[in-house]
């Protein structure tokens, strides 16, 4: 008989702008290859889905773009819609996780997925399994308030994560396992997208927030200092304005497109350009690196130790917070002939892969 495994986010299937809702949902099918799997969530995005109602973090952030809500979210807590989600989700998943229970508990929603699993394994002696997408950002003050929760098995995404995860919880079990990259639906092949610039095309992805640590204003100010190069800029968020205003002064009305695309459309547009770049401030892990790469793009990254893993030999990392120095990295990027680097660069972060890194963890749990 297989085991049971129960994988939480209550945002999968609901929405695909984030790492680990895309990530929940991509483990969820893959590891069913070797375990009974089910996906519990909001919404319906799978056959192994178990839709089970709350309100995901997406539906309270539509809520905060009108300014008035935003700052009643926001009296109080610095994160209401992750609060919100982790609250209702931990009344409705936990009851049906201690009728309906599971060999192993996969928690993908920070804190709140992590209160039903730890209520549960107290009552069941049920293990736990977490991966922290999180990393070091803001100086590991997510991972060290998440490994109270004390998970059976810790999944970091390098090792320098891991070492300070040893340093302060010296008996916290670690495995290092990187995300995975669907090699089917992102590769070279296929339609692309009609973004009407000309010229060479740089690509960057992300929420447009300025509070966020994509810093995708440093994409626009280096492309802005390179001749016949556009910025091609795919997402949403609160600051579109403020981007829009940026790009226009920077790059000029024809060097540049914001556009917000469906997730399924999201391998047409790296198809369509030449290059990718995101210059994120301490970026935990980075899936939109090897999208990129198996769509066969060459990456301009931001120079620390998991970009450097990342990107390898398919790519360029350097200071981007030199605006010169990113330039040139992307001039010299865009100038070289990378022939199949990226693609086999990406190939080895295949799901399949990853998936079955994971299930040795999960069965010796």
């Amino acid at each position: 008989m297989k085991k049971k495994v129960a994988v939480i986010h209550p945002e999968a299937g609901f929405s695909s702008s984030g790492g680990s809702q895309l990530s929940a949902y991509e483990m969820a099918e893959h590891l069913a290859t070797f375990f009974d799997v089910r996906l519990i969530s909001s919404s319906k995005c799978s056959e192994h889905s178990v839709v089970i109602p709350c309100i995901p973090r997406g539906k309270v952030k539509k809520l905060q773009r009108n300014k008035t809500m935003d700052w009643l979210l926001t009296r109080f807590v610095s994160n209401p819609s992750l609060l919100i989600e982790s609250i209702t989700s931990f009344l409705t998943y936990t009851p049906y996780l201690l009728f309906k229970r599971a060999d192993v508990i996969y928690p993908n929603n920070d804190y709140g997925g992590l209160a039903v699993a730890a209520v549960v394994r107290k009552l069941f002696k049920t293990p736990i399994l977490y991966t922290e997408r999180a990393g070091m950002v803001s100086n590991g003050k997510v991972l060290r308030r998440n490994l109270k929760f004390k998970p059976d098995c810790l999944v970091v995404f390098n090792e320098d994560t891991k070492k300070y995860v040893k340093q302060i919880a010296p008996n916290q079990r670690v495995e290092i396992i990187p995300n995975g990259v669907n090699l089917s639906l992102f590769s070279p092949e296929g339609e692309r997208f009609n973004h009407g610039l000309s010229g060479k095309v740089v690509l960057t992805v992300g929420a447009l927030n300025k509070q966020n640590h994509k810093r995708i204003h440093l994409a626009i100010e280096a492309v802005s200092k390179l001749n016949d190069v556009a910025l091609l800029i795919c997402g949403d968020g609160p600051d579109v304005a403020y981007f829009t205003s940026l790009c226009e002064v920077k790059l000029g009305a024809s060097r540049y497109k914001i556009v917000k695309v469906d997730f399924a459309d999201i391998p047409n547009v790296y198809r369509a350009v030449d290059a990718f770049t995101l210059p994120s401030e301490d970026e935990p892990f980075g899936r939109v690196y090897l999208e990129a790469m198996a769509s066969g793009l060459p990456v301009v990254a931001t120079d620390d130790a998991m970009r450097r893993t990342l990107v390898g030999k398919a790519g360029n990392v350097c200071d981007v917070t030199n605006i010169e120095q990113y330039a040139a990295a992307l001039a010299a990027t865009l100038s070289t002939d990378w022939d199949n680097k990226p693609i086999e660069q990406a190939a080895d972060y295949s799901w399949e892969s990853v998936a079955e890194q994971y299930a040795k963890v999960i069965n010796s749990l």
